[in-house]
């Protein structure tokens, strides 16, 4: 597979929340998945760090994590206005109002060691989604997460694969 022909997402559109209504332990599940340390914000912010550092040594890696932060982006964005569907604020803060901090990105420059990072953070976040879907009542919003987990597969293998492919080059 050519690195520039890889693909990041799927082809496949994100379910509409439906039938929402005032409801704060789903807000907060949503707050934690959009802004927490393990967010999808912290994604967004760790890919595009990556994009840049990436870019140095493999450009075309560089710009494959540039593409998944871009993903990421989308799904911070349906989190956060899911937080105002079930009648939340939507802050870059968790449940606890403990506020994004730029702490929560590793800042490794090893590109081995970001993809190892990488490998875990979305095996992490396809954990939270599936928590998440356990204990929110409305069926679209898990829809959501279903879809987003999907993403969050494919990222991994997008990864291993890179993983495989610098072994190989030994960068």
């Amino acid at each position: 597979m050519e690195l520039g022909n890889i693909k990041v997402r799927l082809d496949k559109p994100y379910p509409k929340i439906v039938n929402a209504t005032n409801d704060q332990m789903t807000v907060n599940i949503l707050k934690n998945l959009a802004g927490s340390r393990t967010s999808e914000l912290t994604a967004v912010l760790q890919y595009i760090y990556q994009s840049v550092i990436a870019d140095k040594s493999a450009d075309e890696i560089g710009a494959i994590f540039e593409e998944i932060g871009i993903v990421e982006m989308t799904h911070l964005d349906l989190l956060m206005h899911a937080i105002t569907d079930f009648g939340g604020t939507p802050k870059y803060e968790d449940s606890q109002g403990n506020q994004f901090n730029s702490n929560y990105i590793n800042y490794t420059v090893k590109l081995k060691e970001m993809l190892n990072n990488n490998i875990l953070a979305e095996q992490r976040a396809i954990e939270q989604y599936n928590e998440a879907i356990k204990r929110v009542k409305n069926e679209s919003l898990k829809e959501l997460f279903r879809r987003i987990i999907q993403d969050e597969e494919l990222h991994i293998k997008v990864f291993k694969y890179l993983k495989d492919s610098v072994e190989f080059l030994s960068i």
